[in-house]
């Protein structure tokens, strides 16, 4: 009786063990398919809107400059756009390249305030153009320009006339009354530019003295190098490096002549 007791409990400890592994098996399993599911569900396809081209801050949204891409879901964030109404019209804080997911918080809906633009720490400020000095109106908002001056200035009791790069790679936040990059705005007389507030005084005191021409940059082009004053005397040597040279004029009288002919320099004499 007691063996049948001792085997009984035997069994039942058997039993229960074989229990717990089936259901820690079962729930191992569970978990598993859960988690398959859960990474499957996280794989499937999305589309968010994305730019179609390159995009330039500031720059207005509409359906030509965007696109829809597939991204896998568990990478999709509450930043992103699945709706285009989401963004049309919307003002880009930031440039986008072609097939970069658009972000709700690099756009803005506040595109009709010119102090959207102005990148943080510098200041607006406008500078009146013309088809000569502002490149032919093809300056646009996201630009970046050079600003030259010229100037008068003396040096050992002589006045003379002078121009200096004053300010390198300087963005473009507006021409006339447009400060949104996709929209073509013509001829125009002011381009205004971010400048921090020393470059603003800079720019202040120098169209009190002289004339001043912006030089358009490459896209992408932010390098500043050092570059010298030019001057009258700067001018003149130019001009002489382009002059021909006494033999050089000497060949071409002899080839301009009646019965001209082929000579060498050795044959070619001095004027007497």
């Amino acid at each position: 009786m007691k063996f049948t007791e001792k085997i009984s409990k035997e069994n039942r400890l058997l039993i229960l063990s074989l229990a717990c592994g089936l259901i820690a098996a079962g729930s191992g399993y569970g978990f598993l398919t859960w988690k398959e599911n859960n990474l499957m569900a996280g794989m499937n396809p999305v589309k968010v809107l994305a730019a179609a081209g390159y995009i330039s801050a500031n720059s207005e949204i509409d359906k030509n400059s965007v696109e829809f891409i597939e991204m896998p879901a568990k990478f999709v964030t509450k930043a992103h756009i699945t709706d285009i109404k989401q963004a049309e019209s919307k003002l880009t804080i930031v440039p986008f390249i072609k097939g970069e997911p658009i972000l709700m918080n690099k756009i803005s809906d506040r595109g009709t305030e010119l102090n959207m633009s102005i990148p943080t720490g510098l200041r607006a400020m406008t500078v009146s153009v013309d088809e000569e000095s502002g490149v032919g109106f093809m300056i646009k908002p996201g630009d970046n320009v050079d600003i030259l001056l010229t100037f008068e200035t003396a040096e050992n009791q002589r006045l003379y006339t002078a121009t200096a790069t004053i300010l390198q790679s300087v963005k473009v936040i507006g021409v006339g009354a447009n400060f949104k990059g996709n929209e073509t705005q013509g001829d125009y007389n002011s381009i205004t530019l971010a400048l921090t507030p020393e470059e603003a005084e800079i720019l202040t005191f120098a169209k009190d003295k002289g004339r001043i021409n912006l030089a358009l940059r490459p896209l992408g082009d932010r390098i500043k190098e050092s570059v010298r004053l030019a001057s009258f005397n700067d001018l003149m040597k130019q001009i002489k490096s382009n002059e021909k040279s006494e033999d050089e004029l000497k060949k071409e009288y002899i080839m301009g002549s009646p019965g001209r002919k082929e000579v060498s320099e050795n044959e070619i004499k001095p004027r007497m």
